[in-house]
């Protein structure tokens, strides 16, 4: 994965989101470990570092590269590893969601362990418009389930409520 002009949030979202098999999460271009699948992250901002990206993704491991160089390395780097294998080459920051306060303040319940009714209870509202709302954040994130509607708002930053 090569991405341009993201910010560190999606850069780490990304790695999260290659290491979801259990694969290990490691910071600069390091050989993998027979029998342990990494996920190296870093910057290429020189000819070496670009070589040595390759050289981790020759040796099997997943890359979260963040482009920081002139374009004529970045194509370069590009073409490089499309010759390895599948290449995901984002460009400039995807566009943020911001979901509207009542449904954070849900989310946030949610995360911190609450069941639904207990969120609802918390927030003074009914249960059923506590469902409606966990809809529409569902809806808002993409979400088929409220497990991924949590996991997607703990990725927009969302941060775990305690129950009072």
């Amino acid at each position: 994965m090569v991405l341009e002009e993201h910010s560190p949030a999606a850069v780490a979202a990304v790695a999260d989101e290659l290491a979801a098999d259990g694969a290990q999460i490691v910071r600069g271009w390091r050989k993998p470990i027979p029998g342990v699948q990494l996920v190296c992250v870093g910057t290429v901002r020189s000819p070496a570092d670009a070589a040595a990206a390759v050289m981790c993704a020759v040796d099997g491991a997943r890359l979260v590269v963040v482009a920081d160089a002139e374009r004529d390395l970045i194509d370069s780097l590009c073409d490089d590893l499309r010759h390895l294998g599948r290449l995901d080459h984002r460009i400039g920051e995807e566009e943020v969601l911001e979901l509207p306060e009542d449904h954070r303040q849900l989310l946030a319940l949610l995360l911190g362990g609450a069941t639904l009714g207990q969120a609802a209870q918390a927030l003074h509202i009914s249960r059923r418009t506590a469902d409606r709302r966990l809809a529409a954040a569902r809806a808002l994130l993409g979400a088929q389930t409220t497990s991924e509607a949590v996991a997607a708002a703990s990725r927009l930053g969302v941060r775990p409520a305690q129950r009072h």
